[in-house]
């Protein structure tokens, strides 16, 4: 995606962060430079708002702020339904994916004013189930047991070659996703903008590595009943039969520093004893 001057400006929040006096803050701040339009629950004096994230275009916007963590921005990726890019702005726990904390807005509108920016497309996946079609994944797809009465065979197909293994579960994990659930499962950490699919058994019964693959059709099942998570919301329960997993459309991230562990960088952080 080609680099455009950015003014005007799409906000959507965490429900409830709209009503607290940083907000406000940051809106002001943003008002100032950039023509606005938020998307709800996110409202600001009599700026124009839509109702969701699906009634943004091209023509609408030049980008789109989430103002919250994580979630607020997975939720950003998976419900815009056009090629929009992305500025994290975290204002919630974790903010792994976010590109910037609050302290640093004033350096990027100053960055955004003067095009020093860049865009990075991000890999996601797309799944269908039985003809059922789920919502794209920023982080990974994510296939765990139903039921607890005993350990379940997966079977994951990639390339004509199919290997099974008894385990809890198994996901199928983008770059973008390799610093969560994935990582907390023992998969490896790698860099962002790689093209690449992270294979991560979940539990299994004897040591089964995490492997680092080309992007192709994957096809994964289990001999008993499992559920299906896309980034960490469950979509389907008590399913049987295959899920197809394949390159969906990228997300687009605006950045302003070339770091490709920079999601690695903020986990290591948190996690460093003060």
């Amino acid at each position: 995606m080609k680099r455009k001057d950015i003014k005007k400006i799409a906000v959507t929040v965490k429900d409830g962060i709209q009503k607290t006096h940083t907000y406000l803050q940051v809106m002001d701040v943003l008002s100032k430079n950039f023509e606005l339009l938020t998307v709800r629950p996110a409202k600001y004096n009599s700026t124009e708002q839509v109702m969701s994230l699906k009634d943004l275009t091209n023509s609408k916007c030049d980008l789109v702020v989430s103002l919250g963590g994580d979630g607020t921005l997975l939720k950003v990726a998976k419900e815009l339904s056009e090629t929009l890019p992305i500025l994290g702005i975290n204002m919630g726990g974790r903010g792994i994916l976010n590109e910037l904390e609050l302290q640093d807005l004033p350096f990027a509108i100053q960055r955004l004013k003067e095009g020093k920016y860049y865009v990075e497309a991000r890999i996601r996946l797309g799944a269908v189930v039985r003809e059922k079609i789920l919502p794209f994944a920023l982080n990974e797809i994510y296939l765990t047991r139903a039921q607890f009465i005993e350990t379940p065979t997966f079977y994951v197909k990639y390339l004509g070659q199919s290997i099974g293994a008894r385990m809890d579960g198994i996901m199928i994990c983008t770059p973008t996703g390799s610093t969560g659930y994935s990582y907390s499962a023992g998969g490896p950490v790698i860099a962002e903008s790689l093209e690449l699919y992270i294979i991560t058994p979940v539990l299994p019964i004897y040591r089964v590595p995490p492997l680092i693959v080309p992007v192709s059709e994957i096809t994964v099942s289990s001999d008993t009943p499992f559920d299906v998570l896309v980034d960490g919301r469950k979509e389907l329960k008590n399913q049987e039969g295959e899920v197809t997993i394949t390159r969906a459309p990228p997300s687009i991230f605006l950045r302003f520093t070339p770091r490709p562990f920079k999601q690695l960088q903020k986990l290591l952080s948190e996690n460093a004893i003060k």
